[in-house]
Parts: C-alpha cells; structure tokens; sequence
C-alpha cells in the first residue's frame, strides 16, 4: 500500500493545499459559501508513505451519505501535483471507501465530464481507479461541450436543416448583449426571461437571483442577452468553470418568439464570444436528469455540433 494516512483538515489548510482546484466547484471558498446545504463538510486529504499529500476531496454530509458535490454539477479528487500514478490513484480510492465505510456512510463522487480532463488525465484516472476497485456507476448524464477551435466552420458543418434554422434566426435583426454581475438592471431581466422560459417548460431553477449574486463573489460569471426590437427574448448565465471552459448554467427564450429561433443565433454568439476569450471549450452541460435523456436538448446541442461525453457520478 502506498496510502497509509487520510485525514480530515480544516478549510484554511485545504485550501493552502490545493489553492488553485481543477475547477470551481473543488474551491474552498464555493463549498464554504454552501456549507448550509449540507450538513457538515469534510475536507479530506491523503498521503502516501512519506507523508507526501497527493489528493484532497470534498465531501458534504446529507443523510447517510457523503457526496461530492453537494450542491454542484460535479466534484471529484484533486490531485496535488502532476506526478500521480495509476498506483496513487487507486490506493486513494480504498482510503476514501475506507474512510467512508468508517462512518458508515457510502460515497457518492460525480466526476467531471471529459472535456475537463487535462495531459494527466486526472478524471480518467479516478473513475478507472474507482472502477477497479468495486465502486458501482450509479448513472451517467449526457454531456455536450462544443470545442472552440471548430468554430471556425460553425456554420459549414451544421447539417442541412439546422444550418437553414440559423440562417433564418441570423436575418431576424437579434441584438446580441453581453453583461456583467453589478449591471443590476440588466441581470435580473436576463433572470426573468429565463425563470419565465423553464417555468413554462417544467425545468427547475434551483438558485435565486441572491443565490447567484452571492455566487458570484466567489465564480466569475457573464450574463448574454437577445433583444428583438428592444425587447429582451433570450437570456443566458455562464460560469468561467476552469481557466480554459466556461459552462453555461441556464439559458432560455421567451416562448412568443420561438418562431423566430432566436436559440440558433444566440448560441452561435456565445461560443464566438469565448472563442474570441480564447477559451479551449464551452460546456452546455447535461441534457439528463439521473441518466435520463431530454430528446429534445439532446438533439439541440448535437445539430450544433457538440460533442457528447458521459458524466459518471460513482458509488463507492
């Protein structure tokens, strides 16, 4: 065994530990700005022999369970350094099975997609290591993210029908906005538009407009508007998840307009934005709930040109 120590931290040394997560929602400061979510919130690290600490996790308390996220779209270990191995990380995962078993609580870790991994292939990694070692995929959601260097040929290499859709949508006249948090104003009409879309869809909006404030104090965020004719008919909220993705965490129209597509343009104008950001990716994030496929959403991203991964969330 490589692993012979994992320990319980207070936030502040996790934090000095891994100051710079692979993404926002592995921050001490995310977690910490939801600590009522849960009820309690373990920071876990592991060493190996040495006393050499080569991961941390997460791990918020709700039931008999432990999780990571507790209140994200995923989780997942951090690895300290780029020189784990296969080795490392499979002992990890036994301490961590361990430590749960010690509390008689099972883990529940969903990774991110693959559009987050990195050259050390820290996501592949865990979810091979946690496979090896008898953890059980509880569901896999369907993930789209589109890779900006393709958006060059955006428009060339949508099919035939969804080409036509946005060329339709591109001589409506759409005004194409792009806002920050403190423009109050602006915020809460982009919020409206998309609290008045998922409302009449069945689609839940599980964070209030304070919620997102007080997120932002702690993830960057953008807000994206469209406007016909002064009016606003779509509306769009992005997180800058990791140095080179953002991921889009709602967006919606107002049904009146649906003629006129306004999501065909509007997407095609968020990913130029990050394009021109010089982001790697942009994540349109799941379209299933527990494993569950929205057709509809699924058929969307990918007439855009999307690339579906898996996004595992493992028992252990």
């Amino acid at each position: 065994m490589i692993y012979e120590m994992i320990r319980r931290v207070s936030p502040k040394e996790y934090g000095n530990l891994f100051p710079e997560p692979s993404h926002v929602f592995d921050s001490v400061a995310f977690n910490e700005l939801n600590r009522e979510k849960c009820d309690g919130i373990h920071y876990l690290v592991m060493s190996d022999a040495g006393g050499k600490v080569r991961f941390g996790l997460i791990l918020g308390e709700r039931g008999d369970e432990l999780r990571s996220p507790f209140s994200a779209p995923f989780g997942g270990l951090e690895a300290r350094g780029r020189s784990q191995r296969v080795g490392h990380y499979i002992d990890a995962i036994k301490d961590v099975m361990d430590y749960g078993r010690s509390l008689g609580r099972r883990i529940v870790i969903t990774l991110p997609p693959a559009v987050y991994d990195n050259k050390s292939s820290v996501m592949a990694s865990q979810l091979q290591a946690a496979l090896s070692c008898g953890a059980t995929v509880g569901h896999s959601d369907y993930n789209y993210h589109y890779p900006l260097d393709s958006f060059g040929s955006f428009v060339s290499d949508l099919d035939i029908k969804v080409r036509q859709k946005f060329l339709a949508s591109d001589r409506q006249g759409f005004e194409f906005e792009h806002h920050a948090i403190h423009e109050h104003e602006a915020v809460e009409e982009i919020y409206s538009i998309i609290l008045a879309n998922h409302t009449a869809l069945g689609y839940p909006v599980r964070m209030s407009l304070d919620d997102i404030r007080r997120t932002s104090t702690c993830v960057p965020m953008d807000f994206f508007m469209l406007r016909k004719e002064g009016r606003g008919v779509a509306g769009a909220m992005v997180y800058h998840t990791s140095p080179d993705v953002a991921q889009l965490i709602y967006w919606g129209d107002m049904l009146e307009y649906r003629a006129l597509r306004p999501m065909n343009y509007f997407a095609y104008r968020i990913l130029e934005y990050y394009h021109r950001q010089g982001k790697r990716a942009f994540d349109l994030g799941p379209s299933s709930s527990d494993g569950i496929p929205s057709l509809g959403l699924c058929d969307f991203k990918a007439g855009l040109g999307c690339v579906l991964t898996p996004k595992f969330t493992l028992i252990l």
